[in-house]
């Protein structure tokens, strides 16, 4: 009894919740961004312009860190082990949380330069926001020039330029981009073209 109590590994009762904490920290980081900043930071990011990579960063760099919080002190290697398997898939599932919740809205602090990109616009939908009755609108947009910094795609539109679009149904856009404080493109703005149908 005494060998078997011997080879058990002894955790912290706070381990799980120390664990976890790759997942937490960028949740309540984006409620905390919501509170404080809401919309004011545009995070239209255009298509091809993802921050999938700074998001890993900031998953990889909040894993490790929990990993030390939740092992320091802790010498038996078998719950070290354990300690960087949970907080490695805690970070996993926190991933998406900074790659479209966190880091658009980080980038869109601050702005280099505007350009503006003409699109031909393909075509325009509404969607319904889960639960509520509110409307998300989109419109399918590829750009005119083959060496345009936006690629095609669905992008995200204010409703009005959804209502005048899908009423005049212009054959191209305007569409004004900036590169944001992470590298990413972000739409600050669209307008019709009334001279090209």
């Amino acid at each position: 009894m005494t060998k078997d109590k011997a080879s058990r590994a002894i955790v912290p009762p706070t381990f799980f919740a120390k664990a976890l904490l790759p997942f937490a920290v960028p949740i309540l980081l984006t409620f905390a961004l919501l509170l404080l900043v809401g919309e004011a930071w545009p995070r239209n990011i255009a298509e091809g312009s993802g921050l999938k990579l700074a998001g890993f960063i900031a998953t990889a760099v909040t894993s490790l860190l929990a990993w030390h919080f939740v092992t320091r002190g802790v010498a038996d290697g078998r719950v070290q082990k354990a300690a960087a398997l949970l907080c490695g898939v805690a970070g996993l599932m926190g991933w998406p949380v900074w790659s479209v919740g966190i880091m658009p809205s980080v980038n869109g602090a601050s702005f280099g330069p505007a350009q503006t990109v003409r699109m031909v616009l393909e075509r325009t939908a509404a969607t319904t926001v889960s639960r509520s009755n509110r409307l998300n609108h989109w419109a399918w947009l590829r750009p005119e020039a083959e060496d345009s910094p936006v690629q095609a795609g669905r992008y995200f539109i204010p409703e009005e330029a959804y209502r005048d679009w899908t009423a005049r149904q212009p054959g191209t856009v305007s569409m004004t981009i900036a590169r944001g404080m992470l590298g990413a493109e972000v739409v600050t703005g669209y307008a019709a073209d009334p001279l090209r149908r």
